[in-house]
């Protein structure tokens, strides 16, 4: 069914309003418009409907016997209107079924999926999480609604785009435990000589560390580049490589691969990782309930694996809309 485009629904809300007020200035007062303004649209309302609707009795308005048929219909079509156009799902989490799209590398994801899934499995078993892995169109999906969140260090500055600062993480120098470089003092010279893997989605070696190392002139040996932090995790468990990694990501895989981490002995700032989402999903009820859950996932590793090993920080307060 199409719905005539020549229909304006103001016009129930100003029917409603003078049924309820008796007189044009009631309604205009209780609809915040100008008498005028009711009056032109009375107008509009006797022609639609091909009754005077109101008429006059001294001072007042009084309705017309078809004006009276109105009410109760044009009563329920307003709160049919106000309830598709303000919708109220559920803020139950028990209640809710629903599917959400998380856009992540998979490194966030071995450290995520299973603090998160045990909470929302635990409060909300309607809801499932299906994780994907980045996207160079991740601004397109996230306008189609192709996705829900994005965990990333890097926020693209679009008005449209929110995000919220959930963990400050370092890099350091991921070895196995056995690794020749935990005896003796770690130097910039030693760091530099020995064989790396580096991480990069698409092939790149250069970045702030190997920048932080040429002021120095020196220069890391990249033996491979590997797509993700996981995959070097476990390649430099079993060799010699070394695999400047997140901290966060080596105190996780230390729990089940023998690595550990010593201090790059050049600067590198800290980063950022961000939880990223929509406007169109600002005030979701269901999906801040989910970024909370994000939220406090990320603090739970916090006071678990990372504790104690020069923790990096999670916060609830740094709260970026970019517009």
């Amino acid at each position: 069914m199409v719905i005539s485009t020549d229909i304006d629904l103001n016009l129930l809300r100003v029917l409603d309003a003078l049924l309820a007020n008796g007189s044009v200035a009631g309604a205009a007062k209780a609809l915040h418009l100008s008498p005028p303004a009711v009056s032109r649209s009375l107008a509009r309302l006797r022609s639609a409907v091909g009754d005077p609707l109101f008429v006059r009795a001294g001072r007042a308005l009084v309705p017309t016997d078809v004006a009276n048929g109105l009410r109760e219909p044009a009563r329920r079509a307003l709160e049919a209107a106000v309830a598709v156009l303000t919708p109220t799902p559920s803020s139950d989490p028990a209640k809710m079924e629903r599917r959400f799209v998380i856009c992540a590398d998979d490194a966030v994801v071995a450290a995520l999926a299973l603090p998160l899934i045990a909470r929302v499995r635990k409060t909300a078993p309607g809801v499932e999480i299906d994780f994907i892995r980045d996207d160079p169109d991740t601004i397109g999906k996230f306008r189609s609604g192709a996705i829900d969140l994005r965990i990333d260090p890097h926020v693209e500055e679009h008005n449209d785009i929110n995000s919220e600062v959930i963990l400050t993480d370092r890099f350091v120098a991921a070895v196995r435990r056995d690794h020749p470089l935990m005896r003796g003092r770690m130097t910039a010279t030693r760091y530099a000589e020995a064989d790396h893997i580096t991480v990069s989605p698409r092939g790149k070696r250069d970045g702030p560390i190997d920048r932080a190392l040429a002021e120095l002139g020196l220069t890391r040996r990249q033996i491979t580049t590997v797509t993700s932090f996981v995959v070097a995790a476990h390649l430099v468990a079993a060799t010699d490589l070394v695999g400047s990694l997140p901290q966060s990501i080596v105190a996780l895989m230390s729990r089940t691969l023998p690595i550990t981490a010593l201090e790059i002995p050049v600067f590198i700032p800290d980063f950022e990782v961000s939880l990223i989402w929509h406007d169109r999903h600002q005030h979701d009820p269901g999906h801040k309930w989910l970024r909370q859950q994000i939220l406090e996932s990320f603090n739970e590793l916090s006071r678990g694996a990372f504790a104690g090993a020069g923790t990096p920080t999670t916060t609830q307060q740094r709260t970026r809309h970019n517009g």
